[in-house]
């Protein structure tokens, strides 16, 4: 007698679909998740259409890559001065995996509109500011994110506008992104090792093609663990393939497991490979010496691609990056404000034809507003650039630095806000970054339990 398979239940889950920065993912109430993160691989795996190891996400609403393979989970927060929580899930593409170790500063984007549109942060009535601070916990770094949203008179949030970020062909409302203290965000140090500037080497031959080779690396925490290497420094047979071809890939590879054992992340290289997110790994080098040919017919400014500080190509889960983690940009952009490192030295090497005026300009240091000056009604003193107003301590001698990453798709600027630390250290007071979204629907995703 034949045995009839039990069905399975089918269950559904309320999600919105949006477009964050250059991500794109669902965003969800963690209301709707089980308690326990452990149990929301299943029910993510499923609605993403990443079991069976299926690489193409056919069964689910996935994109089959890792930047339209995300999930943010969103919540009222219960801790001071913080108006919603919020955790990254990477959930994998080919693989039955989800990673929860770091943050994702392009999905993070998205946060603070889906928190307004779903009634979890208060708006200002009609006549007040058209312009909504969100402050958010991302509970990946325990660090805090505050966004700047644009609303309208009735306080909705306004999602078309004119605003450009390379890697999106559209524009959008500009939605100013801070990255509060970034320094540390699993590691607790700017500089894990101490060191920042260090040999990395790989004793292994790869792939059978490559004798034992070094790399010079900074390895660096700033809103998200990365592995800066400068690409000048690889093996010549690397830099002739494309950054896609398995040698690259594998070459990429080891030098991202090794440098997660030096920082802490992993116990040996070998369990550096059950965790694809962190930390994550960038190649670096100069800037051409003229702008190339995308940032042309990009419509890209000419001259912001002239003074790019360096060009970076940035991997995610493995492969090449269509364009820049915003956490990479935080983390490059903190880089290349402290002496020392791969992403400074390289900086100062790529100077080329600048006007005088500009070659060699130290950041202005600006004092921060005293609480006399002003004041959030509290006593506190409040901070505030264009749109952007936050309660902050008053720090002296706060110095302000524009730094531009040119990538693949374009240039993405960071604002980043130094001061000085103890023993002469340089800390990092914030980084901030404009990116735009862009809600796509709202409803029931189903899948099969």
């Amino acid at each position: 007698m034949a045995v009839i398979p039990k069905r399975r239940t089918r269950r559904s889950l309320p999600a919105v679909l949006m477009r964050a920065g250059t991500s794109k993912g669902l965003f969800l109430h963690r209301a709707h998740l089980p308690p326990s993160e452990p149990d929301w691989a299943a029910p993510l795996l499923a609605v993403m259409g990443s079991r069976h190891h299926d690489a193409r996400q056919i069964d689910g609403v996935g994109g089959a890559s890792s930047v339209t393979s995300k999930v943010a989970v969103v919540s009222p927060s219960e801790r001071p001065g913080v108006d919603v929580d919020y955790t990254f899930v990477q959930v994998a593409v080919g693989d039955e995996t989800i990673d929860l170790t770091g943050n994702c500063g392009n999905m993070c984007a998205g946060v603070g509109p889906f928190a307004i549109q779903e009634g979890l942060v208060p708006v200002p009535g009609m006549g007040s500011s058209r312009f909504v601070d969100v402050r958010i916990f991302n509970t990946n770094t325990e660090r805090l994110i505050v966004e700047t949203v644009e609303v309208d008179e009735e306080g909705y949030v306004v999602e078309d506008g004119s605003y450009r970020i390379p890697g999106v062909k559209g524009s959008g409302s500009e939605i100013k992104v801070a990255f509060m203290d970034p320094a540390g965000s699993i590691t607790g140090k700017l500089f894990p090792t101490g060191k920042r500037s260090e040999r990395i080497h790989v004793e292994m031959g790869v792939a059978g093609l490559l004798p034992p080779f070094s790399v010079e690396a900074t390895l660096i925490d700033a809103a998200n663990p990365f592995v800066i290497v400068d690409a000048e420094t690889l093996p010549v047979l690397v830099r002739s393939q494309p950054w896609d071809s398995p040698l690259a890939l594998e070459v990429a590879e080891a030098i991202r497991r090794l440098g997660a054992v030096r920082m802490g992340l992993a116990t040996s290289v070998e369990a550096a490979a059950l965790v694809r997110g962190t930390p994550k790994l960038v190649y670096v080098s100069r800037p051409p010496a003229t702008p190339s040919l995308y940032a042309i017919l990009g419509g890209l400014d000419k001259q912001v691609a002239d003074q790019s500080d360096i060009h970076v190509l940035a991997y995610s889960m493995g492969r090449p990056h269509p364009s820049l983690q915003l956490t990479g940009g935080v983390g490059l952009a903190s880089a290349v404000a402290v002496d020392g490192t791969v992403a400074s030295r390289l900086r100062e090497k790529g100077k080329r034809m600048e006007p005088a005026w500009l070659d060699g300009l130290p950041p202005t240091p600006e004092r921060t507003p005293s609480p006399s000056s002003l004041l959030d009604g509290e006593g506190g003193a409040l901070w505030s650039a264009g749109n952007l107003a936050y309660a902050m301590p008053d720090v002296q001698g706060i110095a302000k630095r524009n730094v531009r990453l040119s990538h693949s798709s374009g240039v993405m600027e960071v604002e980043t806000w130094t001061r000085p630390g103890g023993e002469g250290e340089l800390e990092i007071d914030r980084c901030i970054v404009s990116r735009t979204a862009r809600r796509l629907f709202e409803g029931n995703v189903f899948y099969y339990a």
